[in-house]
């Protein structure tokens, strides 16, 4: 197994903590996957692997959470963001292969941080939820997308301002996640950096991944709305500042 995943034991261990705290969070907020596997995995891997992996299990995590979801979809505003992410995307991954994508992580990092940290001051800005709104946070969600697979905490946030239910938010990042993960992969795949180590990585870690998505989806089914949001709000809080530590000591 260790050769087939190009890993040693202990990175096979560590690699599936990390996966399986992300897989819990995905379930239960429909976002942060990405950024808690990402900041996790750049200890095993190069941040384009990282990168690479967490969207393919992302559009993975999506069919998991299909069924449960689905109801709660806000098919418009999902078209919208899937629009802007056909603009965003391609910007995100030609930073990613071309330049180094720190840059961006950081600066998304420090502006999350301020942000979250002034929502939770009660500092909140009532912002129209226009259909433009969305348009210009999913071209920036696109491009922090292609180059760092941090989306979900840019549109969490926007949607957090823009007042959006906890359960319409959670079923509309899933299903964003599921169509611009997919362009993202096309993308990858026609630059070549997808391979055979990719796909068993992706196998090996779907179990686990699956279990965890499922115990994530069971507590977000028993949580108020007021709770959602709290957790919602520090989740995004301790996942900027730990990758900013990362940053830091990479």
């Amino acid at each position: 197994m260790t050769e087939l995943l190009d890993f040693g034991l202990f990175e096979v261990l560590g690699a599936g903590m990390v996966l399986f705290v992300a897989s819990v969070v995905r379930g239960y907020s429909g976002f942060g996957f990405s950024a808690v596997l990402v900041a996790g995995m750049a200890f095993f891997v190069d941040p384009v692997e990282a990168v690479s992996l967490a969207i393919g299990l992302e559009v993975l995590a999506s069919v998991v959470q299909a069924s449960s979801v689905w109801d709660d979809i806000d098919w418009r505003r999902l078209g919208v963001l899937v629009a802007a992410a056909v603009v965003g995307n391609p910007i995100g991954v030609l930073i990613l292969t071309t330049v180094d994508a720190d840059p961006l992580r950081a600066v998304t990092f420090v502006t999350l941080a301020v942000l979250t940290v002034g929502v939770l001051a009660g500092k909140t800005v009532s912002v129209p939820a226009s259909l433009s709104a969305f348009f210009v946070v999913g071209v920036v969600a696109g491009v922090v997308n292609g180059a760092t697979a941090m989306s979900g905490l840019v549109l969490v946030l926007a949607m957090t301002a823009l007042r959006v239910a906890p359960a319409e938010m959670r079923g509309t990042l899933v299903a964003y996640f599921f169509a611009s993960d997919i362009a993202v992969m096309a993308l990858l795949l026609w630059r070549g950096e997808l391979d055979q180590i990719y796909a068993w990585r992706i196998v090996f870690a779907l179990p686990l991944m699956i279990i965890g998505v499922l115990i994530g989806s069971r507590a977000f089914a028993g949580t108020s709305v007021e709770a959602f949001k709290r957790v919602t709000l520090m989740l995004l809080l301790a996942i900027s500042v730990v990758g900013l530590a990362r940053l830091g000591l990479g």
